[in-house]
């Protein structure tokens, strides 16, 4: 069932918890009004149920659930204080100026490559589902959103054992009202640029943002439980920012040439089409 804490925004949590529950059997939903990262809080009560079987654990950690409950877990929160992007990066965020949640769902994949980029083309959809021959919403690989060449927004996933499974932790951080942020902490985190949702759509606020992008998201990690990367090649391919352009890929210079069907960014080089599969490896845009 849906359990939320004391918040400021209304969530619609048990509208949006009907909605998800037939897709996602066992879910439940909470909303925090301050948290230091979706991601670690989940990580870490799937780390304490898998040291600790059997036992009943205290409120610490749990959010309000039962101890060891492996069941999937949508947690949102209105301030994140000390939210984590790709690589240790920091993710700033002001209350009421973004949307931070992350999604705990038990996986068993025997390829995991990909994810992430489904993962966009979910997101993108659920908020411009329609888009024209150039869409706003645009996909930098591997894991971030762009509104009108600017970032918008990330995704980070994380998995941890889960008795015979593993949890995946999907984190997604939106930008949805400008933010009035230290020089400092927009170098780290806007260099290329700051975008917020209000300029897509004026008016748009946190849970709105929530309620459209929810079930792509849960139906995409189902189709890609199924199936895995292949299924959404040609729609990251029609939001691929990185297509046709100069980058720097690690030790790799050359033009972007989409992705693969496993999800890796294609580069052509002067030694040829080269694959980058992720892991420590930054991507951007050439000058």
């Amino acid at each position: 069932m849906p359990n939320s804490a004391l918040t400021h925004q209304h969530w619609g949590v048990e509208a949006l918890w009907q909605d998800l529950e037939p897709v996602l059997p066992g879910l439940s939903i909470e909303v925090l009004a301050r948290v230091d990262s979706t991601n670690t809080a989940l990580l870490e009560r799937v780390r304490s149920d898998t040291r600790h079987p059997g036992e009943r654990g205290g409120e610490h950690g749990t959010y309000g659930r039962r101890a060891h409950d492996m069941n999937p877990c949508l947690l949102v929160a209105e301030h994140q204080t000390h939210g984590r992007g790709r690589m240790g990066r920091s993710w700033h965020a002001q209350p009421g100026a973004s949307l931070t949640f992350s999604l705990a769902v038990p996986m068993d994949l025997a390829d995991w490559s990909g994810l992430s980029l489904a993962v966009g083309c979910a997101i993108a959809q659920g908020l411009e589902p329609q888009p024209a021959a150039q869409p706003r919403l645009q996909l930098k690989w591997p894991n971030d959103i762009w509104l009108d060449g600017r970032k918008l927004g990330g995704i980070l996933i994380e998995t941890v054992p889960a008795g015979s499974q593993r949890m995946a932790i999907i984190g997604i951080g939106l930008n949805v009202a400008r933010q009035d942020l230290t020089p400092q902490a927009l170098e780290g985190q806007f260099s290329t640029g700051f975008a917020s949702l209000d300029e897509f759509e004026p008016g748009l606020d946190a849970p709105a943002v929530l309620a459209r992008v929810a079930r792509p998201l849960v139906l995409a990690l189902k189709r890609f439980a199924e199936a895995g990367f292949a299924p959404w090649q040609a729609e990251y391919a029609s939001r691929d920012l990185l297509r046709g352009h100069e980058v720097v890929a690690g030790n790799l210079e050359g033009v972007a040439q989409g992705v693969s069907a496993q999800g890796e960014l294609l580069v052509q080089t002067a030694d040829g089409l080269l694959p980058v599969s992720g892991g420590e490896v930054s991507v951007r845009l050439g000058s």
